[in-house]
């Protein structure tokens, strides 16, 4: 069986080791393509270490969403045969191999999926104080429900919208009937997170005037708001 990830990709040095060690644990005989928005950190030689396919794209600096639009509706149409996963690097969809095969066998064609927000508590800016895997704390975040999965011979457009939120696939569809969950890798301590707002709000000021991520701020109390906000009615997650 063929599972083929591709993950889109600016300076995610932090969090490109979790990703894939996340996907080759569930999925180890996965192939991992990184899409990289032509990174300025060493995620381009982290991704070649880690065994990953790279694949440059370019948006002129910034955070273009049209341009990740297209991306994300292109990368995959070389391959012929076997399940697509398409992230964002912080999108981590739980699903194992045996779980893929049976889903071939119940006729899906597109996974179901509920996104969750992983609420971690590193004090740094690399993650190398916490451990990503044994994130227990989350809460619901209905926008990543995103339609992430499905079987490429079934299925011959997604069609997706800005931000993969939405989509219009084209094909054999059945979705499974099972729900499976994607942990938006997001929320994993405030520092992180103050340095991660800061550098996409410099890289979005287009997208903004045009009335996109507007959820970028560099306003550190609001950020710090927010995160505590959701630290505070974070569930417990068993899987």
């Amino acid at each position: 069986m063929d599972v083929n990830i591709f993950a889109l990709c600016y300076n995610e040095a932090a969090l490109l080791p979790h990703m894939v060690n996340h996907y080759k644990k569930y999925i180890p005989s996965c192939k991992i393509t990184i899409l990289d928005n032509e990174s300025t950190d060493n995620s381009v030689e982290l991704a070649k270490n880690l065994g990953c396919e790279v694949v440059s794209w370019n948006s002129q600096n910034i955070m273009n969403e049209w341009v990740q639009q297209g991306v994300k509706n292109d990368a995959w149409k070389k391959i012929n045969n076997g399940w697509i996963i398409i992230i964002d690097m912080d999108e981590f969809v739980c699903v194992s191999e045996k779980e893929l095969l049976e889903e071939i066998e119940n006729g899906t064609s597109i996974l179901e999926i509920k996104g969750i927000d992983m609420i971690g508590e590193s004090n740094s800016l690399d993650l190398t104080d916490i451990d990503l895997q044994e994130i227990k704390k989350y809460v619901y975040h209905e926008p990543e429900n995103k339609k992430l999965c499905f079987l490429r011979e079934k299925i011959k457009e997604m069609n997706y919208g800005v931000g993969a939120h939405y989509c219009e696939p084209v094909g054999c569809i059945q979705y499974s009937s099972k729900i499976y969950y994607n942990k938006h890798m997001s929320n994993l301590g405030l520092n992180f997170l103050l340095d991660k707002m800061k550098k996409r709000y410099e890289r979005t000021e287009v997208m903004r005037s045009c009335g996109l991520d507007g959820h970028y701020t560099d306003n550190a109390e609001k950020i710090k708001a927010d995160y505590y906000a959701l630290l505070n009615r974070s569930q417990i997650f068993e899987y």
